[in-house]
């Protein structure tokens, strides 16, 4: 019967020393830092969470989530990195653009030139339109059915010696009707308030027409013409 009790003191006494040893395991460890308080902590509050994971060659714990955080900041620093590297390439450009723009020349528009051409071609449309229609007129005009050319006296209204000169001459029929019409030009001298005379190809001597003033053809007494004369331009010795 007294065995039991003394059984039992020895079994109480095991026990003890196995928990005792247990506790200087477990002090042990958490001396070198293999278990931690916190590991614990996270085991029983956050049942989520991962193993703690110990950089290499240190003695520094962190858990998994932790760790996936620094990675994912780094994954952004990164980015942001490359964002700024490519601002600062655009910008680059976009300086050497400015640079080479205001290095560029800019071409001077030669304005000058053109108004000086301006009042060159107003001068010579002046010239050709403000002569005097009646500084030249027709003083005579000649032409029979025997010679195909007719002779044509002008008269000289400027104060300038005429060398030149380009017309038109108009022809009718008796009624007034026109016929036909013949531009010419003429270099032909003409003293200030001057007649001079020339030829000029009379109007359709092949059917034996002649100036109604001038000899008509026997055979052909009504084909007679008038004329009028046009003056279009003259030159003079000073042009």
């Amino acid at each position: 019967m007294n065995e039991y009790p003394n059984e039992r003191k020895s079994n109480s006494k095991n026990f003890l020393l196995v928990i005792l040893i247990i506790g200087l395991v477990l002090l042990a460890l958490w001396a070198t830092g293999i278990i931690t308080p916190q590991a614990s902590s996270i085991e029983q509050t956050d049942p989520t969470e991962q193993m703690p994971i110990q950089v290499p060659n240190s003695g520094f714990v962190i858990s998994e989530t932790e760790w996936t955080n620094m990675n994912n900041e780094i994954k952004q620093l990164r980015k942001d990195v490359e964002q700024l590297s490519k601002e600062l390439e655009q910008l680059k450009i976009t300086n050497v653009k400015q640079t080479n723009t205001k290095q560029q020349p800019v071409p001077k528009q030669e304005s000058k030139p053109q108004s000086e051409s301006k009042p060159t071609q107003t001068k010579t449309e002046a010239a050709s339109t403000t002569q005097d229609p009646n500084a030249v007129t027709l003083a005579n005009y000649s032409h029979d059915w025997v010679n195909s050319d007719a002779t044509v006296a002008l008269k000289n209204n400027t104060d300038h010696t005429i060398v030149q000169v380009t017309g038109r001459m108009i022809y009718y029929d008796m009624s007034g009707n026109m016929l036909d019409y013949q531009d010419f030009t003429k270099s032909v001298t003409i003293e200030p308030g001057m007649v001079k005379s020339f030829s000029l190809e009379g109007y359709n001597h092949n059917e034996y027409y002649a100036y109604y003033k001038s000899l008509a053809s026997a055979s052909y007494p009504n084909r007679k013409y008038k004329v009028q004369f046009e003056l279009k331009s003259y030159k003079t010795k000073n042009d």
